[in-house]
């Protein structure tokens, strides 16, 4: 356990628009209704990380790698009447007593990597949970991803660091930069797949994409 339930990425989101929802400050109830509006018409998929699963509830999957997180949500009720998939990482997953949960492999087990995986069966994680849906997003056949919530820049403080308010455990400061260089160093594999990722994060540290505006973005 989990061993014998790892998943595999299925291509099911060929040639679709799929937007990240973080947990950075940015990330508003306004642009959840925006996303909301454009997925219930088709538009979009969504995949929701960590604690915006409480902002998006309708999203289609929620992700997180971090297994202290779970143990925070998982008898949470939202948590437990999230209808979509709910996936995780391994090692992460060693601590997930609930089956539903996709677990998927890290290339790099049981280290840390940049970069991108372009086998079904793992992920690259680049230490964070963001990098992680990116490459999930990849995998599932998306030629184009919106990031919301990205933010990835040092907060005064932690309240400050989330839309959300704090983890329980506050944010170590020196994530900040781990999150930014884990986009720099795959953002030339993810643009030679012929992915798209547009940063539609305000005043994000993240510069290795092309930025706009969310409605804009959706065109």
């Amino acid at each position: 356990w989990p061993l014998d339930r790892f998943s595999i990425v299925n291509r099911v989101w060929d040639g679709a628009t799929v937007v990240l929802l973080g947990g950075g400050p940015s990330f508003s109830g306004a642009q959840a209704g925006i996303v909301q509006a454009a997925r219930a018409s088709a538009k979009v998929r969504v995949i929701a990380i960590n604690n915006s699963y409480l902002r998006a509830p309708w999203a289609d999957i929620c992700y997180f790698a971090d297994s202290q997180w779970y143990l925070w949500h998982k008898d949470n009720p939202e948590f437990r009447a999230f209808s979509g998939e709910k996936c995780s990482i391994q090692s992460t997953g060693m601590m997930v007593d609930d089956g539903s949960v996709h677990i998927l492999r890290n290339r790099n087990f049981p280290s840390h990597g940049t970069g991108l995986s372009l086998d079904p069966e793992f992920l690259i994680t680049g230490s964070h949970s963001g990098w992680q849906s990116v490459n999930v997003a990849v995998l599932t056949g998306a030629t184009k991803i919106l990031l919301l919530g990205f933010d990835a820049r040092e907060p005064a403080t932690d309240s400050q660091g989330h839309w959300f308010g704090s983890h329980p455990t506050p944010t170590p400061v020196a994530a900040y930069s781990a999150y930014r260089n884990a986009f720099k160093a795959g953002a030339a594999a993810v643009k030679a797949t012929g992915v798209r990722i547009i940063n539609a994060s305000p005043n994000s540290a993240i510069n290795d994409f092309e930025r706009m505006e969310i409605m804009e973005a959706l065109q």
